[in-house]
């Protein structure tokens, strides 16, 4: 799995640790009787298959075996899911987008968009297949260099907040672990949360990327309280924070329920806060991506209050 997030959104053709480490004692209370844990609904974010998305057709109905519900979509195999997404029983209340989109509004830059893509292409394609949430994915290296850069991005993502709400979808931004880098007394995760308009962008919170960080993911989800809308589920090996995600080693991705995120308290966290929509994703693995998809959906059904 060699591809990376901005390379996938660039040129794929249209067809810590420690403190919350999950012990054998905790594993167990999740798995006691009671009510399931799980979501209702959980989905699976694409980019995890995306060495299969050339065969979007089997893949897609491979996911559906597997037990999920839902799929959060990339951009550029829009043009292809309405009919594999009416075949294969599945719903894609989600997708991401380029920063580009939001970032360059007004500005001549594309960066790795085809030519004459725009948003309002992008809000289009999402209403076809039913979006709700339009979600920006990623900020590139050298759009992150200074908090001037953040203040700038949240309003622009404001604005495009505004033209989302008029389109009946809802704006996110989906973090990493490089907004909790610090310039000076402040990091960039500081300024989107005080200058980003509530009523206007909400969050996909990645527990990986929180615990990468050096967070609790459970406990951030509930600072933040209504503005998660969408959570992406992912497992995390023990070691030390890391903020540079270029540093993080692919081994320390795991399938959920098999590293050290306390994923009881994550999911308890999820529903008080009214999360709308969950999504497995494992950014590297081992082997078949399918394979860990289902391991992971199997930890998740088999969670109980």
């Amino acid at each position: 799995m060699n591809v990376t997030r901005r390379e996938m959104l660039g040129t794929m053709p249209a067809a810590v640790a420690g403190a919350w480490t999950l012990t054998g004692a905790g594993l167990a209370a999740g798995r006691q009787g009671g009510a399931s844990l799980a979501p209702a609904k959980v989905g699976v974010q694409l980019y995890t298959v995306r060495d299969q998305l050339k065969t979007l057709d089997a893949t897609l109905g491979a996911i559906k075996a597997a037990g999920f519900d839902e799929v959060e979509t990339l951009r550029p195999i829009l043009a292809d899911l309405p009919p594999l997404l009416k075949k294969h029983g599945l719903a894609a209340p989600s997708g991401h987008f380029d920063a580009a989109l939001v970032l360059d509004v007004g500005e001549t830059s594309r960066r790795g968009l085809p030519p004459g893509y725009t948003f309002e292409t992008a809000v289009a394609q999402a209403k076809a297949i039913d979006m709700r949430y339009f979600v920006v994915a990623y900020l590139m290296g050298e759009d992150r260099t200074s908090l001037d850069d953040y203040k700038r991005h949240a309003d622009k993502m404001n604005e495009a907040g505004r033209r989302c709400q008029a389109a009946g979808l809802q704006f996110c931004y989906h973090h990493h672990s490089f907004e909790f880098v610090k310039y000076g007394a402040d990091s960039g995760w500081d300024v989107l949360l005080s200058r980003l308009d509530k009523s206007l962008v909400a969050f996909e919170v990645d527990v990986f990327w929180l615990a990468a960080a050096g967070l609790d993911p459970a406990a951030t989800i509930r600072d933040l309280g209504s503005r998660v809308k969408l959570v992406h589920l992912k497992d995390r090996a023990a070691g030390p924070p890391e903020l540079d995600e270029s540093k993080v080693a692919k081994t320390t991705f795991k399938e959920v329920g098999s590293g050290t995120l306390d994923f009881p308290a994550i999911l308890r966290a999820c529903k008080d806060v009214g999360v709308a929509h969950y999504f497995v994703e494992q950014d590297q693995v081992p082997a078949d991506p399918l394979a860990s998809l289902k391991q992971s959906i199997t930890y998740l059904r088999s969670l109980k209050s």
